[in-house]
């Protein structure tokens, strides 16, 4: 038999339950699309992998410049001044003109020396413009561009840079970017062979997902807030009547017969029992201390109120804070925590939890840990909200945290289980 607070929550999920289809959707074309993501750039490794020489000094135009040809390089030097290049097969040749991913090559000082139709196409400029173009010129800010050749210099390859490129027209995209750096037999670098995906879509698909969370998690709170003055404003004061119509029947329970008077003293009861209910769910749905006095004072009701409900003994490590956070931070923290000691007295078995919390000087620490069965590894595996096999609370907390530019973190194993939230620390909010 479900209780008051479990039928609460199913009105507050029924309410956003079109939003929640709408956002499952959306994640179904975001998966089908990194998908694809990850294999063009699977395809375009796998080229590179087989490629191990460069053909001879020219460009497209057939100007000679410093270096030519496919990713992957293969070096001899000979002579005092000159570089001897072994070509390539023409079947490597091909791929490397043909594929889907945009593909260049640049000198150390970004000179273009190579590039494919798929790299003209996604920049939008002839092969005579690209030939004078630098490297420079596809960066947004071209800080960038030095940051990212020290990193490949540095660690040989890179994969999945993301920076901010434009296009010939100035359109921004967000891209992915892959390199390899090219050396002589000397170890000398003689450019950088770069892989590009424009993932601006999905960038723009990932800014929707997390626009329709808040419009998700702002629903919920509003509906929360709703269902909580409807309880104090409404519902309370009925029983508050019900209870003092009941009090006056008490003064003439001497003329009922044994069993009306077991049934008054019952109704009597109910009637408190149903006053003490009405109050509780009426704190959880909007949490009054939360808004009056702050988080830690919230967090402190609600484990007190939690213990004496559920018979789970709640320890806090709770540093006074002298300054508060603004009230959608705190509301998504103090989320947080009833969500997880929801779940550690529903699936942990623990008789034990701890909720900690650790201000830094760059982001705020909130753990909800315990010592119960854990969560199973399949499940754990899960928890990036994309299946409805975890529920929807874990998702809500990822949702809110999202929303703040903040995480996640679930580490569970046989011993116990912890949740933590980490929230950044923004001037603004201090």
């Amino acid at each position: 038999m479900r209780t008051a607070p479990d039928q609460t929550e199913i009105r507050v999920w029924e309410r956003t339950a079109e939003l929640l289809k709408v956002i499952e959707t959306l994640k179904l074309e975001l998966s089908d699309q990194r998908r694809l993501a990850e294999d063009a750039e699977r395809r375009a490794l796998q080229a590179e992998e087989s490629r191990r020489t460069l053909e001879v000094l020219r460009n497209c135009v057939g100007q000679g410049i410093a270096i030519t040809g496919a990713p992957d390089v293969s070096i001899r030097m000979s002579g005092r001044n000159g570089r001897q290049l072994t070509g390539h097969s023409r079947d490597d040749r091909a791929l490397f003109a043909e594929t889907h991913d945009a593909i260049i090559i640049t000198t150390p000082k970004g000179k273009f020396v190579d590039f494919n139709q798929a790299w003209l196409d996604l920049f939008g400029y002839t092969r005579e413009e690209a030939i004078r173009l630098n490297a420079e010129a596809m960066y947004i800010h071209p800080e960038d561009l030095h940051r990212f050749q020290r990193e490949v210099e540095r660690e040989g390859s890179v994969r999945e840079y993301g920076v901010k490129m434009s296009s010939k027209r100035g359109n921004e995209m967000y891209c992915l970017v892959s390199s390899t750096v090219l050396r002589s037999a000397d170890g000398d670098v003689l450019g950088y062979q770069t892989i590009i995906h424009d993932i601006t879509e999905l960038k723009r698909a990932d800014r929707a997902l997390r626009q329709l969370n808040g419009r998700l998690v702002r629903s919920q709170d509003e509906e929360r807030r709703r269902l909580a003055r409807d309880l104090h404003d409404g519902t309370a004061p009925l029983l508050t009547g019900l209870s003092m119509n009941l009090a006056v029947l008490e003064g003439s329970a001497h003329r009922l017969d044994p069993r009306a008077r077991r049934a008054l003293t019952e109704c009597v009861a109910l009637t408190k029992q149903g006053a003490v209910e009405v109050r509780t769910i009426s704190y959880l749905l909007h949490p009054p201390l939360l808004e009056e006095l702050g988080l830690t004072s919230g967090i402190s009701w609600y484990a007190k109120g939690f213990a004496q409900r559920s018979g789970i003994e709640v320890e806090l490590d709770l540093p006074p804070m002298s300054v508060r956070f603004p009230h959608h931070v705190e509301l998504a923290l103090f989320r947080v925590v009833q969500e997880s000691l929801a779940n550690v007295h529903r699936h942990s078995g623990s008789s034990t939890a701890r909720i900690g919390l650790i201000r830094g000087s760059e982001q705020t620490t909130l753990e909800v840990s315990d010592r119960g069965r854990g969560i199973a590894k399949e499940m754990l595996s899960k928890t990036d909200g994309t299946s409805g096999a975890v529920g929807v609370g874990i998702a809500g907390m990822q949702e809110r945290l999202e929303q703040l530019g903040g995480r996640l973190e679930i580490d569970s194993d046989c011993q116990g289980t912890t949740v933590r939230a980490i929230v950044p620390l923004y001037e603004e909010w201090l």
